[in-house]
């Protein structure tokens, strides 16, 4: 598999037709190639896209005999709010300029073509993370005691934080990935922040465009070069996007061992508890 490093390794100068991700140059409209970014982002749409790829939720529940079956819920790769939608640089060059970025700024392709056809709510894009047993969410009906304060009800039982650590090992240290609750943002230290680690690879990607945008004429047949928006849609950014989503996947996967940036407070607690 080529790397995500070597995908996007930048020249040192000139344009090189064959690593730009402009060319070859676009000049007709494809009323179907329409980009989902940072905004579209829908957990919904993502489970069903993974199911419609072959990789169905039931393959990712697993069943402790004394916390019952846990849930599993579908996570976007690159996070379209915490990742794609702080990076609207990159937002911009895969939508036309009558649309707007998660942020609200205005695209960068040109009107009278099209988007760049990535989706954030691609399979490619997913994966199942294990969450909550069932036993303490809502699923038919409220359950005896509940995982976290989900409703401002008095009166109910809820786990402890070492009882929710032990439950969350249990699930991580069996199927080998990170535990899906709680704010992605703040789950650990920015040195070891999984989100942190997915803004710097955009920035690369970011780099990427940026360059090509100054260094490929993208007129066809006209010897005006086209340095500044309107651009011609980069179509080969997907491609590249696609190996982000690789590359930050292996980081949610393995033995909670050898994890080094981290989804959730519970997935850090994890791997220092098997660190010793």
């Amino acid at each position: 598999m080529t790397q995500f490093g070597e995908a996007i390794s930048i020249p040192v100068s000139g344009h090189e037709p064959d690593k730009c991700c402009f060319c070859p140059i676009e000049t007709k409209k494809n009323p179907k190639s329409i980009a989902k970014i940072g905004k579209d982002n829908n957990s919904s749409t993502l489970g069903i896209n993974l199911t419609a790829s072959g990789d169905p939720i039931i393959n990712h529940l697993f069943e402790d005999s004394v916390h019952g079956m846990y849930s599993a819920e579908a996570h976007h790769i690159i996070c379209g709010n915490e990742i794609l939608g702080e990076e609207k640089e990159v937002e911009k060059y895969l939508i036309t300029q009558n649309k707007k970025t998660t942020k609200g700024s205005e695209g960068y392709i040109e009107n009278t073509l099209h988007d760049v056809a990535w989706d954030v709510n691609s399979a490619r894009n997913g994966i199942w993370l294990p969450s909550v047993p069932d036993m303490y969410r809502v699923v038919d009906g409220d359950p005896d005691v509940w995982w976290g304060k989900q409703s401002k009800k008095s009166g109910r039982e809820f786990l402890k934080e070492s009882e929710k650590n032990d439950i969350a090992f249990i699930v991580m240290t069996k199927v080998k990935r990170q535990f899906h609750k709680g704010s992605h943002t703040s789950a650990a230290p920015p040195h070891q922040s999984y989100v942190k680690l997915g803004i710097r690879e955009l920035k690369k990607v970011r780099l990427v465009l940026e360059y090509y945008s100054k260094e490929c004429p993208m007129e066809d047949g006209d010897e005006k070069k086209r340095d500044k928006a309107p651009y011609r849609p980069p179509h080969k950014i997907a491609h590249t996007l696609d190996l982000l989503s690789d590359r930050l996947e292996r980081e949610l996967c393995g033995a909670p061992a050898s994890w080094e940036f981290f989804i959730s407070k519970l997935a850090l607690k994890c791997c220092q508890w098997q660190n010793g």
